[in-house]
């Protein structure tokens, strides 16, 4: 085994490559299984939290959560993993293994190949890889919440249905002598359960023994009568009446395993299949299952996503149970004020007395007494008159069924809604098989090798396809036009000229209707259909980047002919018609790649592109100015903003590109947001910052961002930054704005944690602390004796160091400041450390590491793991510290943190040295005396020097 290996099927264990499985401490199998559960993804805390403890939550659950995550971390490098395979990424944690190290979904992908195959030896040599992984019930032995519960649930159904899908390929084909016994164990265990009696019937009836396949139905009856009231399904009764009238058709290779057995449906009507049916099986299998409960299904999605597709392999897989036979009746040429009664009739044969209701009632009394389905495509343009139509069928008739397809619901009263997404498509981090067996990508190359034979998908090939498919949101025909281009050039050109896809994606069959030869033409079909205020407001929101929020569309969109009033119900009407995706769970709205494109071209069109980003502008530096300065504070503002990250960067983009707009917009929006980048991408504020400053503006708008640009470089100051904040605090001077020059005082003043004279950048401090006094909380003030404690670090005054970092730390919790406190905190770690207090450093460094965890500061974490590391190397502690190490320096270099490495490095030459290794000792602290530059307090730099003096002998 080459790779690491979560098993929860069966107890839980953990197995590194070359070594036996472990099982780890039964306080932390709970929490690797939820992660398990989402292997590269984060798992937020409430989650992890809702999965061990359910409600019984204990009093501090972050933190207990936080002592469980370091277990649990511990645990997997005792096991033979490294430390960076649980990290922290807000607004949880991150089992950092791709999918297949977890047994879960290699058995999900072993049944999936299984059910897509046409090979049925090898679906069946799949069904058994599958299964084998099993080792006993599921999440065996990590006790019982609500989602543990759940969660086997899931998965023993799963494995049930996996076992019953290779029964029936073998009772399909010809070995139904050979699961008699094991289907009887399986009635006997699930007697209430249909599909192992169905499956048994067939097989005790292909091996001559009708009485008995009749027996078990009658069973079946009888207790489903007396436990629950109810009869057995129609597919079960049709099997029944088959068996009887001996109609049941030898067993040969057929329809995959989850189509019902019986008979075909004569379906003339319906066309036969040109090309492979791709990447839809759970939709097929929802469609044929809601048919069989109500008498209209409609689909709904945009256009391209499939509907048609869908809706006609529904009709060929139709089990005789729901109908006997399929009309197609096609809407997609009728004009919007056609008469849609006659064109059924029409498309039925019938001979219509006259339009509208006679029309209607004709087509009712051809249909009468029949067992039809109709399949009502493309209803999106009259579908008002499609909806009439339909409900006086149903309601005239008994036994027909209706599926239709629309890009919105026909709203008839008992109708079931099926929405139809988009195929799934591989992330950005997939493995070349991953990326092979997405749904999206089986059907890109599918339709490449139809007019590129041999067509190979090596490593550079699948990153390029899967990159299609992603930019192309998983929209079949938009992914069938791309596959189209592959016979003339290769998957990493049809990538990079999506550029503009409009101009690309032009060339469907001739033999398909014309709305479906160009992507334009099918997104063109469903625009034309709209009201013009819904055009309007559709093309307006392409404005908006990675989403918006109800309020943020009615403040930017609500202007000239559409008032902000009228916009939550437009919106409402773009999602009942399949053009703005909604996620109720948050709130917030987006448009699929391609539509924004389309409404962007639209925006220019309109001359409302600057309008459009101006008012985006506008509501963005709104919203950063509100929420910016909170981040800082317990409550919502930092998931706020880290929400919309997507938005702010796009109306940056703006004050960026646009040089002839005015330069003050811009800097409002950089100062605002400076908070937000000091905690998280530090390096996207200097690059956003660097070139606003190039576009002029008044010397307060300038003054407050070179500020702002100081602040980001305050830990790693360069020449720039330097220069920055003394220029700001020469311009907030000269404009007589004394709180903010007292915070570029301050920010000055931080420079002498490296050098300089201690006495004058104390003197700055005492100044910027009588200046501020208890503004923004005390926040400030708090910060002054944070900056205090710096100096008197640096200066080797440790005990004064520490009566500072406690008195900042007393002031930031009183703040309720949500990231500082944790800084403070490791910094008064090592202030203790120095004092030879190790037992209260270790203490303060790792609560700090822990609240850095909890809070996703990675800039903070870094710190607190390398001194925590040292702490422990001090007491004689080891055991922990290369995981530290090692986590430190692997987050150090994501964030791009030049500090933290050289501490990792001498932390791993203090492991050489206890190690007896001189010679690695001497390399780890070399490099770390190259890392560490100037960058660091003056009595870290002479200890560093000293111990590679002695290391080497010189």
């Amino acid at each position: 085994m080459s790779e690491p290996l979560i098993r929860v099927l069966g107890p839980v264990e953990v197995q590194a490559p070359g070594r036996s499985p472990v099982s780890p401490a039964p306080s932390v199998r709970a929490l690797l299984a939820r992660l398990a559960g989402s292997p590269g993804r984060v798992v937020s805390g409430d989650a992890l939290t809702d999965a061990l403890w359910g409600e019984e939550l204990p009093a501090d659950a972050a933190n207990a959560l936080q002592t469980r995550v370091s277990k649990l971390r511990r645990a997997l490098v005792a096991a033979g993993l490294d430390a960076w395979v649980l990290t922290t990424r807000a607004p949880g944690y991150q089992l950092t293994l791709p999918p297949e190290a977890v047994d879960a979904h290699r058995f999900d992908r072993a049944v999936a190949q299984a059910r897509t195959t046409d090979d049925r030896d090898a679906a069946l040599a799949a069904y058994d890889e599958a299964l084998g992984l099993w080792r006993g019930p599921a999440l065996a032995d990590v006790g019982e919440t609500d989602w543990i519960r759940a969660e086997r649930l899931r998965l023993e159904e799963l494995r049930f249905a996996a076992l019953e899908d290779r029964l029936e390929l073998l009772v399909d084909t010809g070995r139904h002598a050979t699961v008699v016994g094991e289907l009887e164990s399986m009635v006997a265990e699930h007697p209430l359960r249909e599909r192992p009696h169905r499956l048994l019937m067939l097989a005790l009836y292909r091996a001559g023994r009708q009485a008995d396949a009749l027996a078990v139905e009658q069973r079946l009856r009888h207790r489903l009568a007396e436990e629950l009231g109810i009869d057995p399904s129609p597919d079960l009764r049709a099997l029944t009446e088959a068996i009887l009238r001996q109609q049941i058709p030898s067993a040969t290779p057929a329809a995959p395993a989850f189509v019902a057995a019986p008979a075909p449906v004569a379906s003339g009507a319906v066309p036969a299949r040109l090309s492979s049916f791709l990447g839809r099986d759970a939709d097929l299998r929802t469609t044929l299952q809601e048919l069989r409960a109500a008498r209209l299904v409609t689909l709904t999605g945009p256009g391209g996503v499939g509907k048609t597709t869908l809706s006609l392999e529904t009709a060929r897989r139709i089990e005789p149970a729901i109908a006997d036979t399929v009309h197609i009746i096609r809407l997609a040429a009728l004009a919007p004020d056609a008469d849609v009664a006659e064109a059924f009739a029409a498309q039925l044969g019938v001979q219509s007395p006259g339009p509208g209701t006679l029309a209607a009632e004709a087509v009712a009394g051809h249909l009468q007494h029949r067992r039809a389905l109709l399949v009502v495509d493309n209803c999106e343009h009259v579908v008002d008159a499609a909806a009439t139509v339909v409900d006086h069928l149903l309601q005239a008739t008994t036994d027909i069924r209706v599926l239709a397809t629309s890009r919105e619901a026909l709203a008839v009263t008992g109708e079931t809604q099926i929405a139809v997404g988009p195929l799934a498509v591989p992330d950005e981090t997939a493995a070349p098989d991953d990326i092979a067996a997405s749904p999206a990508v089986r059907l890109f190359l599918d339709r490449a090798r139809s007019v590129r034979p041999g067509l190979e998908l090596d490593a550079g090939a699948a990153r390029a396809v899967a990159s299609i498919c992603r930019r192309l949101d998983g929209m079949p025909l938009a992914i069938e036009l791309a596959a189209a281009r592959a016979k003339a050039l290769p998957p990493a050109e049809i990538a990079d000229r999506l550029r503009d896809r409009f101009a690309l994606l032009t060339a469907g069959p001739r033999s398909s209707e014309a709305r479906h030869r160009t992507l334009r033409a099918t997104i063109d079909w469903s625009h034309d259909l709209l009201p013009e205020g819904e055009r309007r407001l559709l093309r307006r929101l392409a404005v908006f980047r990675g989403g918006w929020t109800l309020e943020a569309a009615e403040q930017v969109c609500g202007f000239g002919r559409s008032e902000p009033a009228d916009v939550a119900d437009l919106l409402f009407r773009l999602v009942d018609q399949s053009l703005v995706t909604a996620d109720p769970g948050t709130g917030r709205f987006r448009l699929l790649v391609t539509i924004r494109e389309y409404a962007w071209m639209k925006l220019r069109e309109a001359g409302e592109e600057d309008d459009c980003r101006r008012r985006h502008l506008a509501h963005y530096i709104a919203l950063a100015e509100e929420h910016g300065p909170l981040v800082r504070y317990t409550g919502p503002a930092w998931d706020l903003l880290v929400g919309e990250q997507d938005n702010l960067r796009a109306a940056l983009e703006f004050c960026v590109e646009r040089t002839a707009e005015p330069p003050e917009p811009g800097l409002r929006l950089a100062a605002a947001l400076v908070p937000f980048w000091n905690y998280g991408p530090r390096y996207e504020g200097v690059r956003a910052i660097t070139a606003l400053l190039d576009r002029g503006g008044s010397d307060a708008a300038r003054a407050r961002v070179l500020q702002g640009l100081a602040l980001l470089y305050v830990y790693y100051p360069t020449p720039a930054s330097r220069a920055a904040a003394r220029e700001s605090l020469a311009l907030f001077e000269a404009l007589g704005l004394d709180d903010e020059a007292a915070v570029s005082r301050l920010i000055v003043a931080f420079e002498g944690q490296y050098g300089g004279d201690p006495e004058e950048y104390r003197a700055l401090i005492r100044r910027s602390r009588k200046d501020l006094g208890d503004q923004d909380r005390g926040w400030w003030h708090a910060m002054t004796y944070y900056v205090e404690a710096l100096i008197n670090l640096r200066c080797s005054e440790f005990e004064e160091s520490v009566r500072d970092w406690e008195r900042s730390l007393d002031l930031l919790r009183a703040a309720d400041d949500r990231m500082m406190t944790s800084a403070a905190r490791a910094h008064l770690g090592v202030a203790l450390r120095q004092t030879g207090r190790l037992e209260e450093a270790l203490a303060q460094l790792r609560s700090a590491a822990e609240e850095c965890r909890a809070r996703g500061s990675l800039h903070g974490l870094a710190f607190a793991l390398v001194h925590l590391a040292h702490t422990r190397l001090d007491l004689g502690e080891p055991e922990r510290v290369p995981a530290e190490l090692a986590e430190a320096d692997e987050i150090a270099r994501r964030v791009r943190n030049p500090r933290n490495p050289a501490w990792a490095a001498w932390g791993r030459a203090r492991l050489a040295l206890t190690r007896g290794d001189a010679a690695a000792a001497a390399d780890d602290l070399r490099r770390a005396l190259e890392l560490l530059e100037d960058r660091e307090f003056p009595w870290a730099r002479e200890q560093l020097r000293a111990a590679y003096a002695e290391a080497t002998g010189r």
